[in-house]
């Protein structure tokens, strides 16, 4: 695959989207683990960028916080950061992408419910991994994980994703349109 310049540009605003996306947070003081738009951003910038595209999105801004960029939950960046409870949770991120992506460009899929089903998969890859990170990290059993990491998130996640369904659906097809987006 070839980038162009439209490619270079999607993949920085996406970048950008999720550094501002990712300070949108909500603590919760019984778990490590922020309320954040993140995984909206990550969610986003895989259905409408693709596989390839969207999975740099996330590489690249794991490497900028990685670096210390100020570019996490809190404008916090740095090693330190990614080898923390949270860092699983982040991490996961470049896998969702990848997997996402592969799922919408295999399988053609552009439904609003397609988009849904493939993103609760994305959701499973963030969880499992996060959790797996935290657990070995903390020394943490797997139920205190999923109580205090996974379960108080399931509800919003599913709201981030019916809204991502709505909003990207609609979006793709107006930026493809506007020939802003790379045709399928």
């Amino acid at each position: 695959m070839k980038f162009t310049t439209k490619d270079l540009l999607l993949v920085s605003v996406f970048t950008a989207v999720m550094v501002i996306f990712a300070q949108i947070s909500i603590p919760l003081p019984f778990s490590p683990v922020p309320i954040t738009l993140s995984i909206f951003a990550v969610f986003m910038s895989s259905m409408l960028l693709g596989m390839v595209r969207g999975t740099i999105v996330q590489i690249v801004y794991v490497l900028l916080g990685a670096c210390g960029a100020p570019v996490f939950q809190g404008f916090v960046g740095g090693p330190a950061k990614l080898f923390g409870p949270t860092g699983g949770y982040i991490i996961s991120y470049i896998f969702m992408a990848l997997v996402m992506g592969a799922l919408v460009e295999s399988f053609k899929l552009k439904g609003r419910f397609a988009m849904g089903g493939v993103m609760l998969i994305g959701l499973a890859v963030c969880y499992g991994f996060g959790t797996a990170w935290l657990c070995k990290l903390t020394g943490m059993n797997l139920s205190k994980a999923l109580t205090l990491a996974v379960i108080p998130f399931v509800p919003l996640d599913l709201v981030k994703i019916a809204v991502t369904a709505v909003v990207a659906y609609d979006l793709k097809a107006r930026l493809l349109k506007a020939n802003l987006l790379p045709q399928e």
